[in-house]
């Protein structure tokens, strides 16, 4: 990631961003590496956050860090954050994922700090809405519908 990061940001290489988001991809969704490799992986997670840091480093920002541009590294974290809850805490200690959930707490705090991303998976589909005139509405909203992977929105093995 770092010859693909420091090419987009000394050449403005659109094939680079391309490549940089790819190993971001690969890398945010492997659970086994983090498991296998947890010490990599924490340098991994320190070395982005050193890189989101230097985002605003191009003139006008390397890419559109908002809820939109910044939506497939949004998912990514979000992910990844899910994983780092579902791995055994105890198994954790003695293989160094403790080092990779404190690297990633630094991630995390970065981000909602520097963008407000909430990169936890509780938030409110619905509710009351007192506006300002002190009228209650019924508020819905289905716009992270496709972010919820449980219930009904759970991946479902089909046999074929």
């Amino acid at each position: 990631t770092e010859v693909c990061f420091l090419m987009v940001l000394t050449l403005a290489n659109y094939s680079c961003l391309e490549e940089w988001k790819r190993v971001l991809a690969l890398m945010l969704t492997c659970e086994k590496s983090v498991r296998d490799r947890s010490e990599f992986f924490a340098r991994f997670l320190r070395l982005l956050k050193r890189q989101l840091e230097r985002t605003d480093d191009v003139e006008g920002g390397l890419f559109d860090m908002s809820d939109d541009g910044g939506a497939f590294l949004k998912v990514l974290l979000k992910g990844l954050k899910r994983t780092l809850g579902q791995i055994d805490e105890s198994k954790g200690e003695e293989d160094g994922i403790e080092d990779v959930k404190e690297e990633f707490e630094e991630v995390e705090k970065w981000v909602k700090d520097q963008y407000r991303w909430e990169l936890g998976d509780e938030f409110v589909r619905s509710g009351m809405l007192e506006l300002e005139d002190g009228e209650m509405v019924m508020m819905e909203t289905k716009e992270l519908e496709g972010e919820d992977e449980s219930g009904e929105y759970a991946p479902v093995v089909v046999d074929l």
